[in-house]
């Protein structure tokens, strides 16, 4: 009887054994994820990859004294060479026209001022890698940009022939030619990937900007004789820390 029972207690723990051994033999089809790896594997869920390119506004949501409202300051386009290199052309343009009517007393006069502004800046970028638990949806990065501007410039005003006082018949024009800008920004942003494609992100530069004023061309004339002059306005260079103060918002495609 004894033999009986410890003979039925090797066959159970024979089956036992084999059932542990079978489970051995499945154990290493399964693939283990370290949580550096599992990491990692989130991060380029939400990151571009290399031959993405990218787009984003600058949004201005608030301007001076005025209620919060929404306007669009600049446009930037990437291209992502490598997983963290990127090509990159800021675009910035602004136009603006105002007329007002003076009245001097002695008669009307009409003012009109137009400016036309306008910015590229091609450049690249180095991204850092994304990791960690809490960043690895950040994206932070390094880059340099080489800024190249145009701005134009025309004053006028009728009844006047100095640009101020009235003048029957008289006109005053002032029209600014040949003013630019030309320097190099380095660069450090961070983007904030709030789902795959779409992120948000702030950017700061500091670099050199030199800026020539152009010539102001000044035509009057009294309803008789007309004089043109033009008159060099100089040029300026300086270092500037340039910070945006809008919230940049950007789609991968």
């Amino acid at each position: 009887m004894k033999s009986h029972f410890f003979a039925i207690m090797l066959l159970s723990l024979s089956c036992l054994k084999g059932q542990n051994s079978s489970t051995t033999i499945e154990a290493p089809n399964e693939t283990l994820v370290t949580k550096e790896e599992q990491l990692s594997t989130d991060a380029h869920r939400f990151y571009p990859k290399a031959g993405d390119w990218s787009t984003e506004a600058t949004l201005l949501l608030q301007t001076g004294n005025s209620a919060i409202r929404i306007g669009i300051e600049e446009l930037k386009f990437r291209r992502f060479i490598q997983n963290q290199f990127v090509l990159r052309t800021r675009v910035m343009a602004t136009q603006s026209k105002e007329v007002t009517i003076i009245n001097q007393g002695s008669g009307l006069m009409e003012r009109s001022i137009t400016e036309f502004t306008a910015l590229i800046a091609p450049g690249f970028e180095k991204h850092q890698g994304m990791n960690g638990k809490h960043t690895h949806r950040l994206s932070p990065y390094w880059g340099v940009e080489l800024p190249i501007g145009k701005r134009n410039y025309e004053y006028n005003l009728t009844n006047s022939k100095d640009g101020q006082n009235y003048y029957t018949g008289g006109t005053f024009n002032n029209k600014v030619t040949k003013a630019n800008t030309i320097g190099i920004n380095l660069l450090y942003g961070i983007d904030f990937y709030v789902a795959k494609g779409v992120f948000i992100g702030t950017e700061i530069g500091y670099g050199f900007m030199h800026q020539k004023y152009g010539n102001s061309n000044i035509t009057n004339s009294d309803g008789t004789f007309s004089d043109t002059r033009s008159i060099p306005m100089g040029s300026n260079s300086q270092l500037n820390l340039n910070f945006n103060s809008g919230i940049r918002f950007g789609i991968v495609f």
